[in-house]
């Protein structure tokens, strides 16, 4: 009879061990992971013509990090939008992303385009859009130089909600960085 109690109680913990797992995976999914599920192509996200530009850095040094400034967002719906994250699509040999942040217009001082070694940038973080507004906030990303860099750092992919759909957007954007002399 002990035995029976005790395959009885293994049973019960194999059974509450599965539940919690399929619990973790349900709620991984539903906080939007970038694999848990398909995101509709979105097209809210406009942007304003200094994203056109080519940036680029021509001291970068292996092994330092530097910020890479992300496009501006500006919203060209009705309705409110909330940029929820944004990725680099290709990251070159010799580059690697170490993090992403969020930076306000007002920690920078406007919108600061370009590459930056020194800035403080928080964690990333959702910020809200103004129907027909600029984003008060944009997203750096945090790169290390790792050897020659060969190719730019490009394409930007938007993950932003507007009600309670979710939706993705890819949109140009492009940084150079080069090794060269150091401008310390």
């Amino acid at each position: 009879m002990g035995t029976d109690a005790a395959a009885t109680s293994k049973g019960r913990r194999v059974l509450r061990g599965l539940a919690a797992l399929a619990v973790t995976a349900a709620l991984t999914a539903a906080a939007g992971g970038d694999r848990a599920r398909d995101y509709p192509q979105g097209d809210g996200i406009a942007l304003p013509a200094q994203a056109s530009f080519l940036v680029g850095y021509e001291h970068a040094q292996v092994g330092d990090e530097y910020w890479v400034g992300g496009p501006l967002p500006e919203n060209g719906t009705d309705r409110p939008l909330t940029v929820l994250r944004m990725r680099m699509q290709r990251v070159p040999e010799g580059l690697e992303v170490v993090r992403y942040g969020t930076a306000t217009l007002r920690q920078t001082g406007g919108y600061a385009l370009g590459v930056i070694q020194d800035l403080a940038v928080g964690p990333a973080r959702p910020f809200v859009v103004a129907p027909h507004g600029q984003a008060g906030a944009y997203v750096w990303t945090r790169v290390r130089v790792t050897g020659p860099v060969r190719g730019r750092l490009s394409g930007c992919r938007f993950w932003y909600r507007q009600g309670v759909v979710e939706f993705r957007q890819d949109v140009g954007c492009e940084t150079v960085l080069r090794l060269g002399p150091s401008v310390r």
